[in-house]
Order: structure tokens, then C-alpha cells, then sequence
């Protein structure tokens, strides 16, 4: 067990995974940058994986306090997501059991307050503090799908002190069940020297063949269908006859181990004869240098997001970028001044936007500029850190 000296709050930043996503980033950024003369930070994670281990690589306390296997809350019908009954039964017992062990773990390592991450650990590590006698803040960035789901967690928000959204449409959504004044706003920040325009692609469209005139599409995030990169490749395969120097990477992994949807998207590429033009990068760790490669990020979700790391990355690395007016994306641009906006789910209207962008290098020179004068004014690490102290110091020392 992790001994830690008594001078200073302890934050017990408790995630849902170990293996490294959007969230997991946020975790390990929030761990990283947090105030060491104010706060002392350890990072509760349910097994071994690359979270614990680059914690640790950047001298974070870790804890691994194991999770049983918890049944999927939804099932996917014809890409409408619907509940699943029993899910709820079985996965109720089960957390009760890991909120106790949760519980135990908090009181013994004298955590000061809990700070969930992910919709499971929000359940769990909430419950959890709340047995342990502990305040808890929602660090909550996922957008709830359904009225379910949003009773469910509008009744868990009640447990907790304070709630950070990362979009106003999860704001909005959860401030009627606790009130607007324990609700913040705070967007995701990143490592604005990692992530700049400075850095170098040049290896990466090496190694992925795209030649130094070619104009390079791409998107980042996990292949899922509410992320829309089927619609990426509708517009893609509507614009590539006018653009023969145009090429589309698609970089990411499918979501919860599932590959149904990758599989539809490279057979939506073979049926446009797209094959040479279309890359499945998979999952990159070298995010920097893959941004810094590409002329034009994409970002078409078609419903959900909440100001996602690789959008704020893509800002901060000077790309011109394109996105869905979905909210929680959209709110970060003022269109047509740090980026193009676009109706969801509407391939035509993403095509249309895309070849304004292939066709203009100016316009795209100029979107990268002002997306990273706009990262480096907002969106920064030390100010996504300093925003979540100011939340954590206030539940710690109430009025």
C-alpha cells in the first residue's frame, strides 16, 4: 500500500479503464499538472495497463483496485442504442459490492476527495464516497443517450459535491438534478508544446505513403458509429474524382474490442474503389507527429462529443479543421474564423466543406492559425488544471 504524508489534501482520481482513451488522457493530464503545493494526487485504476503505467513513468501514485466484469448497459439496433433491462439487476449488485471495496480503499488511504472519471466509476466511486464519508466531484464527460440513463445518473449526481462537464449540452443536461451553481464548465486542455505546429509529420505521411503534394484528410477517434466516419467516407468518396491528390486516414481503434463497424467502413471503401486512397492507421500513441501530418482534420460525429481531445489537439497543432455542428464540438469554433461547421450526419454538406478547404490553402493557413491562437488563449493544460483546482478547493473548504 501507497503511505503518503498528511500535510496535504489527497485527490483520488478514480478511472473506469486502464487502457488509454479520451478520458484516460484527461486523467493522466489532470495527475500530471495538478498543484503539487496544494494538492497531492493517486490515480485508482481497475487493473495493470497503460494508465497505471504512465502514471507511474511520470511519478503518479497508483492504486489498482480490481472491478468485476460489468454487463453493457445498451445494446446497439440498427445504430440506435437501447436499454438493456438486465443489465441494470445484474451490474446493481456488482457495484454495490465494488463501491464497499471503494469505500474501504478511500478511508484507508485518508483521500481527502473523489474524483470520478467514466460512467461506471462515477457509479461506483461516488457511492464509494459517499459510504466512505468522502466528498466527490463527477468529473462527467460523456453525454447521457437516453432518459434512462439520464434518471439514473441525475439520482447518482445528487451524491456528489460538485459536477465538471467538459460541453454545455452535459451541463445542461445534468444541472436540473443538482442546480446550475454545482455544475462548472471546464473544456478539456493539452500540452500546447507537445502539440503545435511546429512539429514535424513528415516521417508519418513517409510511412503511411502519402507524398509531400498530396493533401492529407484525416480524423482521429475511436471507430464507432455516433463518431461518423462513415459519413467521413460518403464525402470522401464524393469529392475523390475531383481530388486526385486528396487521401482520407482514419485513426483510431473500435471502441469496447468490437470491429462490426470498421469492417462496414472498409467495405464501404473497397465498394468506392478507394482502397489506395483510404488508411486504417489504428490506434497511434505518436498523436503529435500524426496531426502534424495532416493538411485537414475532419471531426463528423453525429451526435454525441464533448470538446474531445483530438479536436482540442488539432487546434493546438495549427490544423485547419472541420466538424459537426454537434454541440459540445461546435461551440469551440467561431465558423469560418477557426473552423468550418457543418450540418451532422449530412455527407454532402461535409464534401462541400472539405473541397472549400482542399481548394483554398490560404483559407486552410489561416483556420490553423486562429485554432491555435485559440488553444493557446482557452485551452492549455495549466488552465485545465487550474479550473479543476479552483472546483476542488471550493468542495474542500465550502462557505
Amino acid at each position: 500500500m501507497t503511505a503518503f504524508p498528511a500535510a496535504l489534501p489527497l485527490i483520488a482520481l478514480v478511472d473506469e479503464s486502464s487502457k488509454m482513451a479520451g478520458v484516460e488522457f484527461s486523467t493522466l493530464y489532470l495527475a500530471q499538472h495538478l498543484d503539487r503545493t496544494r494538492f497531492r494526487v493517486v490515480v485508482i485504476c481497475p487493473e495493470e495497463g497503460d494508465l497505471p503505467a504512465r502514471c507511474r513513468q511520470a511519478g503518479i501514485d497508483v492504486e489498482i483496485l480490481p472491478a468485476p466484469r460489468f454487463m453493457t448497459t445498451s445494446i446497439e439496433i440498427r445504430r440506435i442504442h437501447v436499454p438493456n433491462p438486465l443489465s441494470w439487476l445484474v451490474n446493481g449488485g456488482k457495484l454495490i459490492g465494488l463501491a464497499q471495496r471503494h469505500a474501504a480503499l478511500y478511508r484507508r488511504l485518508g483521500a481527502a476527495l473523489i474524483v470520478t472519471k467514466g460512467v461506471f466509476a462515477h457509479l461506483y466511486g461516488t457511492l464509494g464516497a459517499r459510504l466512505a464519508g468522502r466528498p466527490a466531484v463527477i468529473h462527467m464527460q460523456d453525454l447521457l443517450a437516453n432518459a434512462a440513463y439520464i434518471r439514473v445518473f441525475g439520482g447518482i449526481a445528487k451524491l456528489s459535491a460538485h459536477i465538471i462537464a467538459d460541453g454545455s449540452p452535459i451541463r445542461d443536461q445534468l444541472a436540473p438534478f443538482v442546480g446550475a451553481a454545482r455544475v462548472s464548465l471546464i473544456y478539456n486542455g493539452v500540452d500546447l508544446d507537445d502539440f503545435s505546429a511546429s512539429v514535424d509529420g513528415a516521417s508519418v505521411r513517409a510511412e503511411w505513403g502519402v507524398q509531400p503534394d498530396d493533401l492529407l484528410i484525416g480524423n482521429v477517434a475511436r471507430l464507432t458509429s455516433w463518431k461518423g466516419q462513415d459519413v467521413l467516407v460518403r464525402a470522401f468518396a464524393a469529392l475523390a474524382g475531383d481530388h486526385p491528390r486528396a487521401k482520407l486516414v482514419l485513426v483510431g481503434s473500435p471502441v469496447f474490442g468490437g470491429d462490426a463497424f470498421e469492417q462496414e467502413l472498409r467495405r464501404m471503401v473497397a465498394a468506392a474503389g478507394l482502397e489506395t486512397r483510404v488508411i486504417f492507421a489504428g490506434f497511434r500513441w505518436d498523436l503529435p507527429q500524426v496531426l502534424a501530418a495532416l493538411d485537414i482534420f475532419a471531426y463528423p460525429s453525429v451526435k454525441k462529443d464533448t470538446s474531445p481531445l483530438s479536436v482540442v489537439s488539432a487546434m493546438a497543432s495549427g490544423r485547419a479543421i472541420i466538424c459537426a455542428d454537434v454541440g459540445g464540438v461546435s461551440e469551440l469554433f467561431t465558423p469560418d474564423s477557426d473552423g468550418v461547421i457543418v450540418a451532422a450526419n449530412d455527407a454532402d454538406a461535409l464534401a462541400a466543406g472539405l473541397r472549400r478547404l482542399l481548394d483554398d490553402p490560404a483559407m486552410r493557413a489561416a483556420l490553423g492559425r486562429a485554432a491555435r491562437a485559440k488553444a493557446e488563449a482557452a485551452l492549455s493544460l495549466p488552465a485545465y488544471a487550474r479550473a479543476c483546482e479552483a472546483v476542488f478547493a471550493r468542495v474542500l473548504t465550502p462557505i
